[in-house]
């Protein structure tokens, strides 16, 4: 028991320490490089972020578990459309600045909605090809759409300038972002690990657990990373990450999962009607609120958390 709130508290220490550098590595990067903060949240930090997902959903499918393999997946794209979003929003108390960014919003309604077609009643290789060219295609148009947009995607602060080319040294700072988010991925999962053991020494529902801790827990990156992000007024970077997360969790990961080891459902509850229909509402919540205004108030980030937890207790139900 000691040993797990060592890593939960441990965890959140270096979850904390390392999102900073990472958000700061990788908006150094993005003016290096001339393309927008959203450019590298989706591409870098939201695919990096996702290792999580990609580790616990792979195991899974490898153990014959499409079920928990695609809960894990599902899970993960509607928190980081509300839970993410939302709390990046209440926890900085800063509106998230929105325009310009919705550009990004099709790709991840289109994984979302991909990835429940794909993997009704489990997914095959075939299926698993389609989603790793999908995702190809969205890397594509993701860095095509980044390169030519400005405004508030990219700081225009004096401060946030681009450093000189002496005095920016690229090796060292991909170094950096890559270690930093290496740290954010394993200090994620050390919570987790940590949370869960402590939940079952307690006596909490194996179910609830897994709804809830793991899909969270798997999470925790995109949300730390968002939170550093609002804090630092680095929106481009929070919609970039939220959205290139979803948009790797659904093509990615639903393609690794049906080319390495595809199979067929048993349960199918989180594909269910009910399940998928919930799903896409949530999603849709969070995309309206994307493209209704200039900015996701605290107010609407409130509700994209309800929606969270609403979802949640009537999918896992």
């Amino acid at each position: 028991m000691i040993l797990s709130l060592v890593l939960v508290f441990l965890g959140i220490a270096v979850l904390v320490y390392s999102a900073n550098v990472l958000v700061e590595s990788s908006s150094g990067l993005a003016l290096h490089l001339g393309v927008s903060l959203a450019v590298v949240g989706a591409i870098v930090v939201g695919f990096g972020t996702s290792l999580p997902e990609l580790a616990v959903s792979l195991a899974s499918a490898v153990r014959d578990d499409v079920d928990l393999a695609t809960g894990n997946v599902v899970g993960s794209m509607v928190a980081n459309l509300s839970l993410v979003l939302g709390g990046a929003v209440l926890i900085s108390r800063v509106p998230i600045t929105t325009r310009g960014q919705s550009l990004y919003l099709p790709l991840s309604l289109l994984s979302t909605v991909g990835f429940l077609f794909f993997i009704r009643g489990g997914i095959s290789r075939w299926e698993g090809g389609v989603m790793m060219l999908l995702l190809v295609l969205s890397l594509s148009l993701i860095f095509k759409w980044g390169a030519g947009v400005q405004g508030d995607l990219l700081p225009t602060s004096k401060e946030n300038q681009p450093p000189t080319e002496g005095r920016y040294d690229l090796k060292k700072e991909i170094a950096k972002l890559s270690v930093s988010l290496i740290a954010v991925v394993a200090a994620s999962y050390a919570v987790t690990e940590g949370a869960i053991d402590l939940a079952e020494r307690w006596g909490v529902k194996s179910g609830f657990i897994g709804i809830s801790l793991i899909a969270v827990g798997t999470s925790l990156p995109e949300l730390v990373a968002s939170t550093v992000a609002a804090k630092k007024g680095k929106h481009g970077l929070i919609i970039g990450t939220v959205l290139g997360s979803n948009v790797f969790n659904g093509f990615g990961i639903g393609g690794f999962m049906g080319l390495i080891a595809p199979g067929e459902s048993k349960d199918g509850t989180i594909i269910s009607t009910l399940g998928a229909t919930l799903t896409l509402a949530t999603v849709a919540l969070s995309a309206i609120f994307i493209l209704s205004g200039r900015k996701i108030l605290r107010t609407e980030a409130g509700i994209l958390i309800i929606a969270y937890v609403v979802w949640m207790i009537l999918v896992g139900s």
